[in-house]
């Protein structure tokens, strides 16, 4: 059933869990991504960001996604992931997204401020849930990355203060938080920095995403749900294995067009399942 994206992240963070955000490229990660959740029974988000729309057109997705979410036995939300502007939100809410991120964690704090604020204030005109960031999560430059910086600016921690007033101020219903997370392929497992998550979410009672979940250790994604994260991003490490797994059947004996599909799907479930788990939100739907 296709739900609010605030919806979503509000009952994560009433029961203490954290719902799985999967950036989704194709239609066999569609049917892989909704697959693992009915089988786990839990909630789950289909979500596209700006930077993927050159391959995976917003326009061409967001039938497919708004379709697959309203037919799934299980609550999915339909979210932009790293809107880089105002129009490009408006674009996701018109077309039916039930959320939206807008990061405008580049900009400085007043303009982050004034342009979150904007989105917000139009998201609650469409019914729909909003996300924006506040510290800056770096890319490693390595593999696919939904994200900008670079891996120098892994250390720009979100301020406690500045978060309060931020929320305070834009009305957001979820926060992504900068704690040494990185987008894209990790090189080395990242060192977070559970207690600024910990303090930020003592501060601020609401729903604390982590991006550049890929990569993260078990127990850092363990102590993170625990503590105030209600939604994690994750993107590569579908990516990397359909790629492995397509990269071995196309060794094989028997190849055709519908198999390296169907292999497709299958991994794609796969990662999902396992990152349900993680997140604690099997049997939450």
């Amino acid at each position: 059933m296709l739900v609010s994206y605030a919806e979503i992240v509000k009952n994560a963070h009433a029961q203490h869990y954290a719902v799985g955000a999967f950036n989704v490229l194709s239609v066999e990660n569609v049917i892989g991504a909704i697959q693992a959740a009915e089988e786990l029974n839990s909630p789950i988000i289909l979500q596209l960001a700006e930077v993927q729309f050159p391959t995976a057109p917003i326009e061409y997705m967001s039938p497919l996604l708004i379709a697959a979410a309203k037919s799934a036995k299980v609550p999915v939300a339909v979210h932009l992931d790293h809107g880089g502007s105002y129009e490009v939100c408006l674009l996701a809410a018109k077309l039916g997204f039930t959320g939206v991120m807008f990061d405008g964690s580049h900009h400085p704090f007043e303009e982050n401020i004034r342009e979150s604020k904007r989105v917000a204030q139009m998201a609650r005109e469409f019914g729909i849930g909003i996300e924006a960031e506040l510290g800056m999560v770096g890319n490693t430059g390595e593999g696919p990355s939904e994200g900008d910086g670079d891996a120098s600016t892994a250390d720009v921690f979100t301020d406690v203060e500045e978060s309060a007033e931020f929320v305070t101020r834009t009305g957001i219903d979820a926060l992504a938080i900068a704690i040494g997370n990185l987008h894209g392929k990790y090189a080395a497992t990242p060192k977070l920095n559970i207690e600024r998550m910990m303090q930020i979410s003592e501060r601020n009672n609401l729903p604390l995403v982590l991006h550049g979940g890929s990569g993260t250790s078990e127990a850092d994604f363990k102590s993170c749900v625990r503590n105030g994260i209600c939604k994690v991003n994750v993107a590569t490490a579908i990516q990397l294995r359909v790629l492995s797994a397509v990269e071995a059947y196309l060794k094989s004996s028997s190849v055709s067009y519908e198999g390296m599909k169907s292999v497709t799907i299958a991994a794609t479930k796969e990662v999902v399942m396992e990152h349900i788990m993680l997140f604690e939100s099997n049997g939450k739907a």
